[in-house]
């Protein structure tokens, strides 16, 4: 069923009363649990050899093929995937995103005419039930949710439709049962439907405090406390992969909304172990390298000084082959989703390790970043 708490009309603003409370909420979360640098003292040892790397370098070479995929004669924001394929949803909001996160602001550095013509084209793909044809054949449409709030927050825009898949756990009564479903065998993809489905609908205006209590209540009992990763008692199909891959789908809830995960040694334990000696976690260029820069980050935001020193130098160790491996990366024309994770990948690298990772700018990440989360800003709501 459908919840219709402050439901206001599409184009009414968000009241005071709505967003002070949230606004001030997500200052203390700013403020408290950034994903910032490593403690001095690791830091040091942990960049003490490494070489700096120009950060703006690597925005223009990546600015530079982002560009190159721009189609001549389409609206603004239409974009294809990699060289030579077709234009698609997920380079519309691909492109969006990474721009974002690499430190640009959308809605001033584009003409009005720009903004509007790259919101009016995502919003091409819209189906009445609120979801997106022309996502990723290996992505849910759920997943194609979370993308296209990302992307439209960022540019100023509103989705074309109210989202009816938020209906199918939308009362704190559903929470569980849907949540039951989830494969959490293979949870790296089961997780996407939690993260473009329950995450995005917790910053919704439909959203209540007593959801998101049912929601963290659920997800808190059923963590495996020895390694930290979801679901205990359920084996994966990859181990640790599909836990990492998972839970980087399901932290940023907790982060969001200021709920303290409960086992962050632990899962720094598993991410650590978890890493190769080359320091990469399955692959470069793969969005579990991501997955583990983002765990990393968040869970040593929560764990004090544990394991510090490990932690700085497994970053450091990914930093500098990721470094060394991202021309050859470039030149072989990547897919611009993927490409969107290796630039979140630097985004930590540059909140983590700041005195090696330079910009005049700051890099964020897919995960962290609130203004990839703008439910509230740019959803339609149901009028019943």
């Amino acid at each position: 069923m459908g919840n219709t708490i402050d439901t206001l009309g599409e184009n009414e603003p968000v009241p005071v009363s709505w967003w002070m409370p949230r606004c001030i909420l997500l200052a203390g979360i700013l403020a408290s649990s950034t994903l910032g640098a490593l403690p001095a003292h690791e830091g040091e040892a942990a960049t003490s050899k490494a070489k700096v790397v120009d950060l703006s370098a690597i925005r223009r070479q990546v600015m530079a093929y982002v560009d190159s995929l721009h189609v001549p004669g389409k609206p603004y924001g239409c974009y294809r995937d990699k060289p030579g394929a077709a234009p698609s949803l997920y380079a519309a909001c691909d492109v969006a995103i990474l721009r974002t996160i690499m430190g640009e602001d959308l809605r001033t550095s584009l003409t009005e005419k720009q903004r509007r013509e790259w919101i009016d084209y995502i919003n091409t793909f819209a189906d009445e039930d609120g979801t997106y044809h022309g996502g990723r054949q290996d992505h849910s449409r759920a997943h194609a949710n979370g993308m296209v709030i990302g992307a439209l927050g960022p540019l100023g825009g509103k989705q074309k439709y109210p989202v009816r898949l938020y209906d199918a756990f939308d009362t704190p009564a559903e929470v569980g049962a849907w949540l039951e479903k989830v494969d959490w065998r293979n949870q790296w993809g089961g997780s996407h439907l939690f993260w473009g489905g329950m995450h995005c609908f917790s910053w919704s205006r439909r959203c209540t405090p007593e959801w998101r209590k049912a929601v963290f209540a659920w997800l808190d009992a059923n963590l495996d406390p020895d390694t930290g990763w979801w679901r205990k008692g359920v084996a994966q199909a990859k181990p640790g992969i599909d836990g990492l891959g998972g839970g980087a789908h399901i932290w940023p809830i907790y982060q969001h909304h200021g709920h303290r995960f409960p086992y962050p040694e632990r899962v720094i334990d598993s991410i650590l172990a978890m890493q190769k000696a080359d320091g990469c976690w399955l692959g470069y260029g793969n969005y579990m390298e991501l997955d583990a820069l983002y765990g990393l980050a968040y869970m040593t935001s929560l764990a004090g000084d544990y394991r510090k020193g490990d932690v700085a130098a497994a970053v450091a160790r990914h930093g500098a082959r990721l470094t060394e491996v991202f021309p050859d990366y470039l030149r072989r024309g990547p897919n611009v989703h993927v490409l969107l994770g290796v630039v979140g990948t630097f985004g930590l690298l540059n909140q983590m390790m700041p005195q090696v990772y330079v910009d005049r700018v700051t890099w964020t990440d897919i995960f962290s970043d609130l203004r990839l989360y703008q439910t509230y800003a740019v959803e339609v709501l149901p009028t019943r």
